[in-house]
Order: structure tokens, then C-alpha cells, then sequence
């Protein structure tokens, strides 16, 4: 295990571009997320060859389903042993406790994180899907669902941090994604921090992806996020 808080998005439908990825910045991250693009491409044969690098795993899938379907997809996730793995929130709180309860019933070591709402969203965007109030409300209320839950994080953006951790402390490890330096492309993300402010608010985890996979160096890019966090 590493105390390095960054993990890489590695989101790529080739095993071997991952690997070569991988390659390049294990000095310099502490962790490696998967998701759906890379899982709906190389699949199961992918993730193994991922675990052979020995760095902590995040097998990002944000399940979100009836909790039936979810626990079975959850149970066949938790065999792989992942660090970190997600779940929407607004799954509620039958999904969440019937996963936490597998989690108890497998003795599983996994951290099973909350996905609150997504980075690219704003207020505008939400409300376009019926979901009223702020982002920022909603955030709050789906970590105290997570909280309640048994759930032992929350992905939230780096806007969302410094209120996570002075409302919930230590009990809800906080999972941050959107991460870019000054001179990142925000892409789809709306709500984005640099790497140094997000630690300093109080991220336990920060991810990295295209600044790092998508640069002509992904080694070098990966080491600047690793100093500007020192």
C-alpha cells in the first residue's frame, strides 16, 4: 500500500496502451482507477493484467440498479479485491445497505464509495433532469444517505470538499475526481481544482486522468501532479 493520495483514470479500450501507461507512471501515483470504458473493452482479462502491477485498484463502475442486480454485479467486484469501488447514492438506501451487508457477509477489506453528483454537472444541468436544488445541496444530502448507509466514502468534485469534511470529519473518506492544473482543458468537467488545493481542502484521494494518460509524456505528467502535491 502507498500513502501517494493520486490515482490515475486510466480510460483506454486497449490493454496494451494501458500497460504502457501504467508503465510509464507507477513511480508517481498511488493507485489506478478502471471504468467503464476500459472494462467494457478489455474486460475481465484487462483488470487482471492491471492487478499484476501490484498499485492499489479503484474499479470505478458506479453501479446503479435495482438492489438485487447490484449486489450480484457487487459480489463479482469484490473477488478481484479492489480498494475502492462505487456505487450511486441516489441508488437509495435499500441498494447501499444490502451492499454494505455483502461487504460485512464476504469480510471484505474493499471501501465501498458513494458516487453524490457527477463533475459534470452544475446547477443547470440537474435541475434539466428534475433534480431540484443546488449541487451543493444535493451533495450534502446524498453524503448524510452514504453516512446513514454504512457506506465508508463519497465522490464529491473539489468544490464540494471543505463542506464534506467539516460536516462529516473523518467518518466519510472523500473520493475527488475533476482534477487539473492551470494549464489543463477542463474538458466535460465543470466543477475542477488543482491537485495541491484539493489535498489541502481535505481529499483523501485525488484522480487524475487525461492530463496525465493524454500528455505527450504521461510519466512527466504524472510526476508534476506528484511534486505540486509535496
Amino acid at each position: 500500500m502507498t500513502n501517494n493520495p493520486i490515482y490515475c483514470a486510466i480510460d483506454t479500450s486497449s490493454i496494451d496502451k494501458a500497460v504502457k501507461i501504467i508503465n510509464e507512471i507507477s513511480p508517481y501515483v498511488g493507485g489506478i482507477k478502471l471504468g467503464l470504458e476500459f472494462f467494457s473493452s478489455c474486460g475481465i482479462e484487462g483488470v487482471e493484467k492491471v492487478a499484476e502491477h501490484k498499485l492499489p485498484l479503484f474499479l470505478d463502475f458506479k453501479l446503479y440498479d435495482i438492489p438485487n442486480t447490484v449486489k450480484k454485479s457487487l459480489k463479482n467486484i469484490l473477488s478481484y479485491n479492489p480498494t475502492y469501488t462505487t456505487l450511486h447514492v441516489s441508488g437509495g438506501s435499500r441498494m447501499l445497505k444490502e451492499c454494505v451487508d455483502l461487504k460485512k457477509e464476504l469480510n471484505s477489506n474493499t471501501n465501498l464509495i458513494g458516487v453524490t453528483m457527477l463533475t459534470s454537472f452544475d446547477d443547470d444541468s440537474i435541475n434539466e433532469i428534475g433534480i431540484s436544488g443546488t449541487v451543493n445541496d444535493n451533495v450534502n444530502n446524498l453524503s448524510v444517505l452514504a453516512l446513514d448507509c454504512g457506506m465508508d466514502g463519497i465522490v464529491c468534485s473539489p468544490m464540494e470538499i471543505k463542506k464534506i469534511k467539516k460536516t462529516f470529519g473523518s467518518k466519510l473518506k472523500v473520493i475527488v475526481p475533476g482534477i487539473r492544473n492551470q494549464t489543463d482543458n477542463n474538458d466535460d468537467q465543470k466543477r475542477t481544482l488543482s491537485a495541491k488545493k484539493a489535498i489541502e481542502f481535505g481529499a483523501d484521494i485525488i484522480v487524475v486522468g487525461r492530463p496525465i494518460t493524454s500528455a505527450e509524456a504521461p510519466g512527466k505528467a504524472a510526476e508534476i501532479f506528484h511534486q505540486s502535491i509535496k
